[in-house]
């Protein structure tokens, strides 16, 4: 079983061809064949190395942390909301107090503004959870859409260990069927 440390990226490249050369002249050229890539879908020489089984890993890691967080987002978007809401609504009672009391104040109206600070932690991390997840799933969905034109299968068993010092341990045995 492999030991990785989760690390959030943020631009992994969905390519599993390692044999490609870059040439500012020439653009990108096959490093087997010296010449453009010439396929339709697939590649008969594609080599599916090590690299390629770790980035299977972090794409599919990366997106298996993102749901396993789900809960925690939701829990602290309601937190957050209610916190918000309670402080709005104090800002407003007490404005009426005061205004029924014969005093003009500009306390509440602070105080309810205060109020949209939560909120917005509330909606930003929600947001920010959806937005994660669907990148992740989208990388996730394109490297298995890659595999699925390979005629390749895989399983692949993730465990979260302990975070220490915000560094995540995660272990993942990852099983391929069908790579050439």
């Amino acid at each position: 079983m492999l030991k990785f440390e989760l690390v959030q990226t943020t631009n992994i490249q969905l390519t599993i061809c390692y044999n490609r050369k870059t040439d500012l002249k020439i653009g990108t050229t096959c490093g087997l064949t010296d010449r453009k890539p010439e396929f339709n879908k697939t590649c008969a020489k594609i080599e599916l190395n090590e690299k390629f089984e770790n980035k299977l890993k972090t794409v599919n890691i990366e997106y298996e942390n993102f749901k396993r967080k789900k809960a925690l987002t939701y829990t602290y978007f309601v937190v957050f909301l209610a916190i918000g809401i309670a402080i709005i609504v104090g800002g407003y009672l007490l404005g009426k107090y005061a205004l029924d009391s014969g005093v003009i104040s500009t306390v509440p109206l602070i105080i309810m503004g205060v109020g949209l600070a939560p909120l917005g932690m509330a909606f930003g991390t929600l947001n920010k959870h959806r937005q994660d997840i669907e990148i992740a799933k989208s990388k996730k969905d394109k490297i298995d859409e890659v595999l699925n034109e390979y005629r390749i299968e895989y399983d692949i068993d993730i465990t979260f260990g302990k975070e220490i010092h915000g560094t995540q341990e995660v272990y993942a045995e990852l099983k391929t069927k069908g790579i050439q």
